[in-house]
């Protein structure tokens, strides 16, 4: 049998060959059989991504400041429904859990705080000791609970005028402030405010000597730790 063959400018041109079927893919096929598998691992990891995202754990938050030293109670908290991993949700206390009736402050709390646990103990674990320092007056900006200041005492001169008066001691830096009660406190009626700063136990006598020989104490806020940098002057 002889092929036929056409002549085009020229030049022979063997006839068409016949196209070539492509079948259907096989259900047996393994490369379909791999892309199902991936199809369905991806729907349920982004299944579990979604629903990991929507879970949340309830744990108390400080709905008001609270300095150090004092009492942490459940009025002093509200639940706050947040997202937390595992290596992180242990260091907060959840919302279930009851607080003992002996806790505080270990350093100052401020609102919206998630309640850490390792900020809680008893008066015991406190390495300074309260010490109220009167202020005549408005209370400075920058001076309030959670914020730190440095306190400094200043000596009178001498009366004779024979000596050069002494220069402020600075007797504690970075103080925290744990309270501030305006008024005096109690029945008081004197203007002005008692506020209450942690000392270091080293530092107590020479405070405590400050204010018994009547020296004034002035409590001087750190630049970022409170509204203002302006002194309070007892």
């Amino acid at each position: 049998m002889r092929t036929a063959v056409r002549a085009v400018h020229g030049r022979d041109v063997p006839p068409a060959t016949a196209a070539r079927r492509v079948s259907a893919p096989s259900w047996r096929d393994p490369r379909l059989l791999v892309g199902v598998v991936l199809v369905l691992a991806s729907v349920v990891l982004g299944a579990r991504v979604v629903s990991a995202a929507q879970q949340t754990a309830s744990v108390w938050a400080l709905s008001r400041a609270v300095g150090a030293g004092q009492p942490v109670t459940a009025a002093d908290l509200r639940v706050a429904e947040v997202h937390l991993d595992a290596g992180t949700s242990p260091a907060y206390v959840p919302a279930s859990a009851e607080l003992a009736p002996d806790l505080v402050a270990l350093r100052g709390l401020a609102p919206g705080e998630l309640l850490p646990r390792a900020a809680l103990g008893r008066t015991g674990d406190l390495t300074s000791r309260p010490v109220t320092v009167p202020v005549t007056g408005n209370v400075p900006r920058g001076v309030e609970v959670g914020a730190l200041v440095d306190v400094w005492v200043v000596r009178p001169g001498d009366p004779s005028g024979l000596a050069d008066p002494a220069e402020p001691e600075r007797v504690v830096g970075a103080a925290e402030v744990s309270a501030v009660v305006t008024g005096g406190g109690g029945l008081s009626a004197r203007s002005g405010a008692d506020v209450q700063v942690l000392v270091p136990q080293d530092a107590m006598a020479a405070l405590l000597q400050a204010g018994s020989d009547g020296h004034d104490v002035v409590l001087v806020p750190l630049p970022g730790a409170g509204a203002a940098a302006t002194g309070a002057r007892s």
